[in-house]
């Protein structure tokens, strides 16, 4: 049986983005709606100190470590980077008004791919964005629903991204060293639940966190799925590999538009969350820093 460990921190309204940071042997997540971003050390009884935060006055839709404590942020519209003193330094803004950044990941070459959504309920036109050495921004996607979770295959030959209002799993074929970015396909259809974010193993073997699905679903490289690890909670929002032999997962749930009550008999959502898995993950790339689009 799958070992699956609550985690002793607040209760967050929507976490998300966790990460772990070998360099430091840190792991990072956010609070989506309360603005915030959190670092932490996992010790060996399974539980987590909070060591630094940072906040901000807006959505905060993903955020990477780069090393001396700095941290490359999407922060509503804009991206931002933030020094080892909470300084922030913004991009101009990159969506229109309405939209908003969500989830994101590093390429294997070191550029910010990052998506958006809609806060209006237009489900439509939202972007998958790339930030490039030079500072440019690609297009990689214009017509999606809700852009959601991002990952590569081990050989970074493939790039998975999740439309969550589509309940797909896409995969395009993607050459890291000149950019090019192939068409994307249905690699994955979850018609049971929300396909939130999600989590390569090195092994190719994909782990999607399930909004409205209690769990975290596994599916081999061909897309075929393998099975669910059940939390009691209703909303897992994402995971990312974490420790020393990258073997466990870090969970990320939510307990947004759930009542009082509901979050009564889930005493477990919004909180974080430790699973034993049978797979080791993949080191997270880090981002190359360019100049913000101004």
């Amino acid at each position: 049986m799958t070992s699956v460990t609550m985690l002793t921190t607040d209760r967050h309204v929507l976490a998300e983005g966790p990460a772990w940071d070998t360099a430091t042997a840190t792991v990072s997540w956010i609070d989506i709606e309360a603005g915030r971003v959190f670092v932490g050390r996992l010790d060996s009884d399974d539980r987590v100190e909070v060591i630094r935060t940072l906040d901000f006055e807006s959505h905060v839709g993903c955020a990477f470590r780069l090393g001396n404590a700095q941290f490359l942020v999407a922060l509503e519209r804009r991206l931002a980077l933030v020094d080892a003193l909470g300084n922030v330094t913004t991009s101009r803004e990159l969506l229109p008004e309405g939209r908003r950044f969500n989830d994101g990941v590093i390429d294997p070459a070191g550029r910010l791919i990052v998506g958006g959504l809609s806060m209006t309920g237009d489900h439509s036109g939202n972007v998958l964005l790339r930030l490039e050495h030079d500072g440019a921004i690609t297009t990689l996607d214009d017509d999606l629903g809700l852009s959601n979770g991002l990952g590569f295959s081990p050989d970074g030959a493939t790039l998975y991204s999740i439309d969550s209002t589509a309940n797909v799993v896409y995969a395009r074929s993607y050459d890291y060293e000149s950019g090019e970015a192939g068409a994307r396909r249905e690699f994955a259809r979850i018609d049971d639940a929300t396909p939130d974010g999600l989590a390569v193993d090195a092994e190719g073997g994909l782990w999607v966190a399930l909004w409205g699905g209690s769990g975290i679903r596994h599916l081999d490289a061909l897309g075929h799925p393998h099975g669910d690890i059940e939390l009691d909670v209703p909303h897992v929002t994402s995971l990312a590999f974490v420790g020393s032999s990258l073997n466990r997962a870090l969970v990320t749930t939510a307990s947004r538009d759930l009542s009082p009550a509901e979050v009564e008999r889930h005493p477990g959502a919004g909180m974080l969350f430790l699973v034993d898995l049978p797979v080791a993950g993949q080191p997270a790339h880090r981002w190359r820093p360019v100049a913000l689009p101004q």
